[in-house]
């Protein structure tokens, strides 16, 4: 049986680990590196990008803006169409846990009820409590499966992953996450991995924004391979 409580791990430590490391380490995939090649095959895909009420600003910004710097359009969803609030998970060290503070605004380009998964290339899943949200409402549930039932690219971050195994089974696959819901992933039957980002199939998963810089081409490249 499996550990459920593995030894804590200060928040300090985590950022230490995905900000130092000198190489990155990705389960199912060649190292993560600019890569020239998938720049015509993704001009003009449409990313689907899923958010909640409190996601992660930095998470949710830079994939946004990532995916406009290779010619990709994002699309973002939320429960409504309005100026959705974003918010910022930082480590201090005289806290055990992360703080929160308020972001910035971002605005949803469609409310979930209106989404046609099939008119999506792709979709992003940032962190944050957004997932805590998202996973709740049927609408994102059903867009999700479509994605995992297509194998379609999925990147989740953080705390996104629990849309995932909220969605449809993830059993047997290979994930990561922030590691304060690895026990959910693991009851979930995913097997997990502490890298900055694993790739398994379609799914594209990371620990959190210290991820970012690794995250995003792996991403880009699951999505261009998919072509």
């Amino acid at each position: 049986m499996k550990n459920l409580n593995p030894s804590p791990v200060t928040r300090r430590q985590m950022l230490g680990a995905s900000l130092g490391a000198a190489a990155v380490a990705v389960v199912g995939s060649s190292q993560v590196q600019a890569a020239s090649w998938r720049k015509d095959s993704l001009k003009g895909k449409k990313v689907l990008v899923g958010i909640g009420e409190f996601s992660e600003g930095m998470e949710t910004y830079y994939m946004v803006y990532r995916l406009k710097e290779e010619g990709i359009i994002p699309v973002v969803a939320a429960s409504e169409v309005k100026a959705v609030k974003t918010v910022v998970h930082d480590f201090e060290p005289q806290y055990s846990n992360y703080t929160e503070k308020p972001g910035y605004f971002i605005q949803a380009d469609i409310a979930y009820k209106d989404v046609n998964p099939a008119d999506y290339d792709a979709m992003l899943i940032p962190g944050g409590r957004g997932p805590e949200e998202m996973r709740q409402l049927k609408e994102v549930l059903k867009i999700v499966r479509y994605f995992m039932d297509k194998k379609l690219p999925l990147g989740t971050m953080c705390h996104g992953p629990q849309v995932l195994w909220a969605a449809g089974s993830v059993a047997g696959r290979k994930m990561t996450c922030y590691y304060a819901i690895r026990p959910d992933l693991e009851m979930a039957g995913a097997e997990f991995f502490d890298k900055a980002v694993v790739v398994d199939g379609n799914f594209v998963t990371s620990r959190g924004w210290p991820d970012l810089p690794e995250f995003m081409p792996a991403f880009l490249d699951v999505l261009a391979a998919a072509s």
